[in-house]
């Protein structure tokens, strides 16, 4: 069962919210082409429906993230009654890739036509609501900390000024998404001490979900070009996720300067691994 974008019937009218929403679309036909192709034999077929539930896991938790974001910011009430659907729904997702990996000759159609009418029912409903609630009190929602922070030090330029496009439209996109998420991290460095407590988890959450989605998009490409250095590559992005992870168990316990030591660290990292190691595969499988 395909999915399909309707404008009318789907847009917020929140430019970053619509977007997600339509990469999410994506994930759920592309499970729809699997389950039609008649060629696969069933353990490959089940392989390659797990890796598209994962990204589909870890791209709705980063969108989850960053809605839930958009309501801290703008005190949407019904936060917690919205927050809760989208547990539930990782909980139903997760769940389910367990199942599959272990589980022989498991129902990927029923998977499927749970993920249209979820998805579907929650944009029209639960989405437009809070949408509504933006309107009706002249709220225009951005995913920004603090604009004091983004004129101290903008981030993005690091985009131009480094020159780090590799030209595969994609990945460029999913690069300038994580270069986003290190502008909020340095926007926090310049909020109150109430505001860090709320937002310092989302954004390492959010960063921690879009780098495995980032990470298993590369990876697959690289797989399917024959990259040489590819096993290379997997364990740079394992690291950087363990690290991630890290940085939120620290901030869990309480330790202080987190804020700056994350910044520093996501910053010379993207930059040298898009520069460097990025770059390399730019160089051998597009030349």
């Amino acid at each position: 069962m395909l999915v399909q974008w309707q404008n009318e019937k789907h847009s917020l009218g929140i430019e970053v919210i619509d977007s997600q929403h339509k990469e999410l679309f994506i994930l759920i036909n592309k499970l729809n082409s699997l389950i039609e192709k008649k060629d696969y034999d069933l353990e490959h077929k089940q392989r390659e429906a797990a890796s598209i539930i994962k990204n589909l896991y870890n791209y709705s938790s980063y969108h989850f993230l960053s809605e839930e974001e958009l309501f801290a910011q703008h005190g949407y009430p019904e936060a917690d009654s919205h927050r809760n659907k989208h547990d539930k729904f990782r909980e139903i997702i997760k769940n389910y890739l367990e199942d599959i990996r272990t589980t022989p000759n498991l129902s990927l159609e029923y998977l499927q036509d749970f993920l249209v009418e979820w998805i579907i029912e929650h944009i029209q409903q639960d989405d437009h609501a809070y949408a509504y609630y933006f309107t009706e009190h002249g709220i225009k929602p951005e995913i920004q900390i603090s604009d004091k922070g983004k004129q101290r030090n903008n981030i993005l330029r690091l985009w131009e000024q480094k020159k780090l496009s590799l030209e595969i439209l994609e990945i460029d996109e999913q690069h300038r998404e994580i270069v986003r998420i290190l502008q909020q991290t340095n926007d926090l460095q310049y909020v109150s001490e109430k505001r860090k407590l709320i937002f310092v988890p989302i954004i390492i959450r959010k960063l921690f979900y879009y780098a495995q989605f980032h990470f298993a998009y590369e990876e697959e490409f690289l797989a399917k070009n024959q990259y040489s250095s590819i096993d290379e590559q997997i364990e740079r992005h394992k690291t950087f996720v363990a690290d991630i992870n890290k940085f939120y168990e620290e901030y869990q316990s309480g330790l202080s300067l987190l804020t700056d030591k994350i910044i520093f660290f996501l910053r010379d990292w993207i930059v040298e691994h898009i520069l460097k190691e990025d770059k390399k595969y730019k160089e051998e499988l597009l030349l």
